[in-house]
């Protein structure tokens, strides 16, 4: 089948076709059963109207021609006195036969003669009992008529006398299907009406499909920037959205894989062409140059290492098992970090440990991240000078829940404030934006050893606990690293608690 027959029953065309469909049937069925409703009260009436002109026969032939119960004794009086007194309707007419032959019928101009041959015919063949009457029809004249025969004894009358009412039913029967007709037409009208308009609702429920249709046949790896344009509040709409929340995430993922191909093969060209300039240039037959390529040959592998495990440390950060959170004791934590960056260099440490309570996050990424800005300030200070980590909390109307939101973290009733502070160099205030880019460096720290990567680690473990890191830095004075992490999470035990009262720092020295 080519794609052009296939693409000829769409999903919309389908809809259209079973809307269409659905419409035909019920008002097919609501015909059919209106219709067949009809029809049955038209044969019930028309047969009571029959036996009711045979009632009122026979009970003018009990009550008498005075009226006073004493019945008709002659046929012919019966007849004339039932005629004279009744008026057939222009679908009706009557007639009287005595021993057989007709006497006397209904006066008026009607579409169809009553002592017609047929309808003499039908008198002649149906077999009567005494005091009975029989239904029957007879197609005549162009219509169909219903006729009831019926005997007429009367006392001391020795002829048989015969009463015959007939009522042009298929004309009344005519009249009904006039009505089928027209309402078959309007049907039909109704039916395109419908598809007309459903046809329309059809394409603005599908548009979103038809987007996704062309969205998917243009994307490619080499441009996902394809976007499905979709408004208002439907179960399709809110697929539009998913499929273009889907692209987000494709093309973020694709973004990072292109960043660490780049960033790789840009970070590892320089140790890979000192490692072959030193191959082609070491001498063999001399010990001491192969010991000091040795040396550096290995310290450029070491620092390669390094690169790639922060790469990857970097590409992790985007899966969804990169925290595993629980909740955590903050003096705790802050103890823990003070034990591991004390060895990091001949500092005067400090801690402030102001914040107490529980928290949950991921402890060991955090104390990561937090030994990650120890190790920066360990770079940017001389020996001996001070560099205080520093815990604290941040809620309501505090600057710090205003700076943390500003700098991208998610909105919180609580923040827990970590901070490292040091009197290095400072970052000038035109460069403190980019260190925390990959490879980003300030210019005054290009001599300093280091893959560039650090702060991005730090951002990276700050964004997935969905909190942020900012910098406050003097050039000269020194700079404050600090990271908000959200603590008003709804599985947070410690949300709606209070922080505890600020104490007085808890100060070490190393």
């Amino acid at each position: 089948m080519s794609d052009t027959a296939r693409r000829g029953w769409t999903v919309r065309r389908r809809l259209l076709v079973m809307m269409v469909s659905m419409t035909a049937l019920v008002i097919a069925l609501t015909g059919m059963i209106a219709f067949a409703v009809q029809f049955r009260s038209l044969d019930e009436r028309v047969r009571a109207e029959l036996e009711q002109e045979i009632q009122e026969v026979t009970a003018l032939a009990r009550s008498g021609p005075q009226l006073d119960d004493e019945p008709f004794t002659d046929a012919d009086a019966l007849f004339f006195s039932f005629l004279g007194t009744s008026i057939a309707s222009p679908d009706e007419a009557f007639l009287a036969l005595i021993d057989g032959q007709p006497e006397y019928q209904s006066v008026g101009e009607r579409d169809f003669a009553v002592d017609h041959p047929d309808v003499l015919a039908l008198i002649d063949s149906t077999p009567l009992e005494p005091g009975r009457a029989v239904i029957d029809t007879v197609d005549t004249q162009g219509t169909t008529l219903t006729v009831i025969v019926a005997d007429v004894r009367l006392p001391e009358e020795e002829r048989t006398g015969t009463f015959v009412v007939a009522i042009d039913s298929g004309t009344l029967a005519g009249q009904v299907w006039r009505r089928v007709w027209t309402y078959a037409g309007v049907g039909l009208v109704s039916l395109l009406v419908v598809g007309a308009l459903a046809d329309v609702v059809l394409g603005r429920l599908l548009r979103p499909l038809r987007e996704l249709q062309d969205a998917t046949a243009q994307i490619s790896t080499e441009d996902l920037s394809r976007r499905v344009e979709v408004s208002g509040e439907t179960d399709i709409v809110d697929l539009a959205h998913r499929f273009n929340a889907m692209l987000d995430r494709i093309e973020d993922g694709v973004r990072l894989q292109r960043q660490f191909l780049d960033d790789a093969a840009h970070e590892l060209r320089t140790p890979l062409t000192i490692l072959r300039g030193n191959a082609e240039l070491l001498r063999p037959q001399d010990p001491e140059d192969v010991a000091a390529t040795r040396t550096l040959m290995l310290d450029e592998v070491d620092r390669m290492q390094r690169l790639v495990d922060d790469l990857l440390m970097l590409a992790r950060a985007q899966r969804q098992d990169f925290l595993r959170p629980g909740t955590t004791d903050v003096t705790e934590l802050a103890v823990e970090c003070m034990e591991r960056i004390t060895a990091l260099g001949p500092r005067q440490w400090q801690l402030a440990a102001h914040a107490e309570g529980a928290v949950v996050l991921d402890r060991q990424r955090v104390i990561q991240a937090v030994v990650q800005l120890a190790a920066n300030a360990v770079k940017f200070s001389d020996e001996g000078s001070a560099v205080e980590l520093a815990t604290d909390w941040a809620q309501d109307e505090d600057p710090q829940v205003w700076r943390a939101q500003e700098l991208g973290a998610r909105p919180s009733s609580r923040y827990l404030v970590l901070s490292v502070s040091d009197h290095g160099t400072g970052i000038p205030e035109s460069e403190q934006e980019r260190v925390f880019e990959r490879f980003g460096r300030a210019e005054s720290a290009t001599h300093v050893d280091g893959s560039g990567l650090g702060l991005a680690i730090v951002q990276a473990i700050a964004d997935a606990h969905g909190g942020a890191v900012g910098v406050e830095s003097v050039e000269g004075l020194g700079s404050r690293f600090t990271v908000w992490i959200p603590a008003g999470g709804a599985d947070d035990p410690a949300r709606g608690r209070p922080p505890a009262a600020r104490e007085e720092p808890v100060r070490t020295a190393g």
